[in-house]
């Protein structure tokens, strides 16, 4: 009897683990979405959505979210390094990775993001990590750096950029080239074989 209690009691520990694990998913899903919902309205006008601005001499774009459009700006803080923009990037390309310190498919793209990041010498372009979770931490924040990412990689908290950048999915990716024009948008896992096809063009731009 002791035998067959033990067998039939697997079952359920693994539908438990499996529920905790769909209601974890849902319950940043609710998060974000609700975050979403609070700040669109009051993010609208500081998106500047169509708005025409101009990037080189004789080159024009529209300032959206979309490739070949010039990303909005945002104001952001990292514990260490203080006060960002999208300025703080001009003349390198931007990976723009919005994930939470627990989205394990997220921690496998960091590593597969600094890797490459590795092969091209660490200084080749810049990786911006905008956590979405509103309940974690900065100190969350720089384990989760050190653990995953590299040393010059910048960290932030980003409610306000979720509502900004129409951010609904954990592991959403945005690639800016030097000027801050949009080159790619995923909300995928990370693999390494795409971010070089991604980011290799954009190293050679003048």
């Amino acid at each position: 009897m002791g035998k067959g209690k033990k067998r039939g009691s697997q079952p359920k520990k693994s539908t438990a683990k499996f529920f905790a694990t769909i209601i974890g998913v849902i319950g940043i899903a609710v998060i974000v979405g609700a975050v979403f919902m609070t700040l669109s309205n009051s993010q609208a006008s500081s998106s500047v959505g169509g708005r025409n601005l101009t990037v080189a001499p004789g080159t024009v774009v529209v300032e959206g979210l979309e490739v070949g459009q010039l990303a909005p700006d945002f104001r952001l803080i990292d514990p260490l390094k203080g006060p960002i923009s999208k300025a703080t990037f001009h003349g390198k390309p931007l990976v723009i990775f919005f994930t939470t310190t627990w989205c394990t498919p997220c921690q496998i793209g960091a590593q597969n993001l600094a890797r490459y990041d590795d092969e091209t010498g660490g200084n080749a372009f810049n990786v911006l990590i905008v956590f979405v979770d509103p309940r974690e931490t900065e100190s969350q924040f720089l384990d989760w750096k050190n653990k995953y990412g590299r040393e010059d990689w910048y960290v932030a908290a980003g409610v306000d950029m979720v509502a900004q950048y129409k951010v609904r999915y954990l592991d959403t990716k945005y690639v800016l080239d030097k000027d801050g024009i949009i080159r790619w948008v995923d909300v995928y896992p990370l693999e390494y074989s795409k971010i070089k096809q991604v980011l290799a063009p954009l190293l050679t731009q003048k």
